[in-house]
Formats: structure tokens, sequence, C-alpha cells
């Protein structure tokens, strides 16, 4: 008999990995394509799925009791909304709002630890941190609020772009190519739907 949590993952939308940080593919886990809207982040096993494979943590902490799964959730999407609309002025007009700022670093002060500098050869040092306090959704949203503040700190913001195809594609990338002249968000989805539309336009005038 197979469990519950082994349907769940079956039916759980695949997640999207197109960003170039970790920043930029949180807001990506809520996806159009054509006319539809895909909500990835559906239970917490989704928020701790996805923290794992982007690399950011698998830490237990993050576990949480499932009468709290709801509201858990729930606080993620908000800072996921938010933090799109933010993405959205910042393709936009290049701002950042001060409301956004205080939340995250509302998050941010939720967390504590220290770091300690370890030798790690005769001239070659590493910095440890220690491990969270936090657990559960603030943890997680620790986590992801750092990540956004690391790429507003970090970023080149004039390369946040917007899915050229903006007609039915709602996703964000870092666009880190040499040129900088990167359109979609992948060339193997929007990029070759656009060249099929380009040929069948061109197919269709020659048929005139």
């Amino acid at each position: 008999m197979v469990s519950l949590p082994v349907k769940r993952r079956e039916r759980r939308p695949e997640f999207i990995f197109v960003g170039d940080h970790p920043a930029v593919d949180f807001a990506n886990t809520f996806s159009r394509s054509q006319s539809r809207w895909t909500d990835h982040l559906r239970v917490w096993a989704d928020v701790i799925d996805w923290l794992s494979l982007a690399g950011l943590s698998t830490d237990p902490a993050l576990q949480i009791p499932a009468p709290r799964s709801a509201e858990s959730i729930k606080s993620v999407v908000m800072l996921r909304g938010a933090w799109r609309a933010e993405l959205e002025t910042l393709v936009a007009a290049g701002k950042v709002s001060d409301e956004f700022i205080k939340r995250l670093n509302g998050h941010l002060g939720e967390d504590v630890f220290h770091e300690t500098l370890r030798r790690t050869g005769k001239a070659s040092f590493h910095l440890d941190r220690s491990a969270s306090q936090l657990n559960g959704e603030k943890f997680a949203l620790a986590i992801l609020s750092r990540q956004i503040a690391h790429f507003l700190a970090e970023a080149n913001l004039s390369y946040l772009r917007h899915c050229a195809n903006t007609a039915s594609c709602a996703l964000f990338f870092y666009d880190t190519t040499k040129n900088h002249r990167r359109q979609w968000c992948s060339t193997a989805a929007c990029g070759n739907r656009h060249k099929v539309a380009q040929f069948r336009k061109r197919q269709a005038k020659s048929n005139r």
C-alpha cells in the first residue's frame, strides 16, 4: 500500500530552477504556463523538499507538528508573494520598498548565531557559523530572507530579468551570461516556443 507522503510527492509539481540564484528560484515556486498558474509550495513538506533541492538546508529543525502546517505554509507563501511583487518593481523601476526591507530584517532579526574563525592551514582560515536556534517556519523564513538579502546586497540588480515570454510565463531569472543578453527563462521551454511561433508566422505569410 502506498503511503500518503509518497502520493503527495507524486502529485507535487516539479520545482523550477532557472533563476541562477536561490532567492529568484524561491519566487519562481509560483509559476505560470500558458494561462495556468501553479503553486509548487502546497504543503509544508514541499517547503522542506525545496530548501533541500535548492541546497539551502536539510536541517531536521525545519520539521513542524502537523497541526501547525497550514499556518506555516501560509507564512512562507506570504513572503514569496511580497518578494514577487518586489521583483516586478525591481525589473520595471529598479526599486525595493522600505516596507519589504523592514519585513526581511524582521525575519533576520529572529535568528541568533555566532561565528568562529578556524585555521585550515598555515595561512588559510575558515569561518564556521553555529547552528540556528530557530525551528519550523521561523527557521525557514530566516533562511529564505537571508538568501533574498544576499541577492539584494550582492547582485547587480540591472541583470535581473523577467522571461521575455510575458504573455504566458511569469518566471524571473538573474542573467549571469557573459554578454547579459539572456531573454528566456529556458531556451528549451519559452525560447523554443518563441521559435516555433515565429516559424508558424513565416509559414502563414508564405502561404497567403
